[in-house]
């Protein structure tokens, strides 16, 4: 990967901006089951075998259940799934904001959840101000990643070509979206993955891929 063409970061902001270990996504997952048992009309066993199954194929659990099983009230499936008291799960995270305000590069979010999630999560990592525009799954029509559509929504919109965007997410079926349209990617989270793409353990890491007081590029592991 050629880091010096680079002049955009895009960052998911679920388990890329935190650290999955602290709860959210776990919590957000049992929220989901609870919901789809219910419209499902089976165990909540028979929703966790179906959503996994299914969320390979659709992205989101939102949209598999739009798609397959006619959901429509949109705004209370978010609200039932996302916690309010983010601050509950999330530490403040100084580290990342010195970060992030020391990188030289426009900073952009886009996640598959929706705005006003995202913003919590912000809020509570202390960095919201860094991202006064987020490309969240209501701005993608509700077809967010790893939908190819949603890229390219996201790519015309930025007005910057793939190659001089760095993908970042905790998903490798989303960074292979991505680098599938000539996008740069790296998977952020606990495990290395397949190996297709450089790995970091936690996004604060970022810093020694893209230094940005020297033009020499430090070794990321793959």
């Amino acid at each position: 990967m050629d880091y010096s063409k680079i002049t955009t970061l895009l960052f998911d902001v679920d388990n890329t901006l935190y650290d999955e270990s602290c709860g959210v996504e776990v919590e957000m997952g049992r929220r989901i089951n609870g919901i789809a048992a219910r419209m499902l009309g089976v165990s909540l066993e028979e929703a966790i075998a179906l959503r996994n199954e299914n969320l390979p194929v659709y992205g989101t659990s939102l949209r598999w259940l739009q798609v397959c099983h006619n959901l429509t009230d949109i705004d209370s499936y978010m609200a039932e799934v996302h916690p309010e008291d983010l601050g509950l799960y999330i530490p403040h995270n100084p580290e990342l904001r010195e970060m992030l305000e020391a990188l030289p590069y426009r900073l952009e979010i886009l996640t598959n959840g929706p705005e006003f999630h995202a913003r919590r999560v912000l809020n509570t990592l202390g960095v919201s101000d860094l991202f006064p525009h987020m490309y969240t799954l209501e701005w993608l029509g509700f077809k967010g990643k790893p939908y190819v559509s949603a890229y390219e929504k996201v790519l015309n919109h930025l007005r910057v070509p793939a190659e001089e965007i760095l993908f970042m997410d905790d998903k490798e079926v989303n960074l292979e979206a991505f680098a599938g349209i000539g996008g740069n990617a790296i998977l952020v989270g606990p495990k290395e993955g397949s190996g297709k793409f450089p790995w970091i353990r936690d996004i604060l890491d970022l810093k020694e891929i893209l230094p940005a007081c020297c033009g020499e590029i430090s070794e990321v592991r793959v």
